[in-house]
């Protein structure tokens, strides 16, 4: 009988072990310290590619293209939110503007944001979607 309890109690010190030794599920990466280009037509000036840059205490700052913009962001059971976004009040037309109508559309507070292999994608309440790659390194 004791010699019984003490297989038991190998073998669920061995299956503790062996459990440990398991690779977890990785975490999704943080996007905190991160920065991200818009992806655009190559037609369109270079000045008005959007960018998003995520900073490590839940703030976001970017660039829509025309406007400028700053706000919150977090993430919460592996989605990440956007909060409400300021911005300056420019107006822009022709490619820039149309560029930037479509950044809004799909970056707010309703908006699911997901990597897609490379991709930062924010897709918008309505199904709009806008691409981001992640720039080579953040500007200091």
């Amino acid at each position: 009988m004791m010699r019984r309890v003490w297989i038991v109690v190998l073998w669920l010190c061995a299956a503790s072990v062996s459990a440990c030794a398991q690779p977890a599920a990785a975490p999704a990466a943080s996007l905190a310290g991160t920065r991200w280009l818009g992806v655009v037509d190559a037609s369109v000036d270079s000045r008005s590619t959007p960018w998003l840059e995520f900073l490590a205490e839940g703030r976001v700052s970017g660039f829509t293209g025309c406007n400028l913009l700053n706000g919150g962001w977090k993430s919460e059971g592996g989605q990440v939110r956007i909060g409400a976004l300021a911005m300056t009040k420019r107006a822009c037309l022709g490619p820039a503007g149309d560029i930037e109508r479509r950044v809004l559309a799909s970056l707010n507070d309703q908006a699911r944001v997901n990597r897609e292999g490379a991709k930062l994608v924010m897709v918008g309440p309505s199904g709009e979607r806008f691409e981001f790659t992640e720039a080579a390194s953040t500007p200091r």
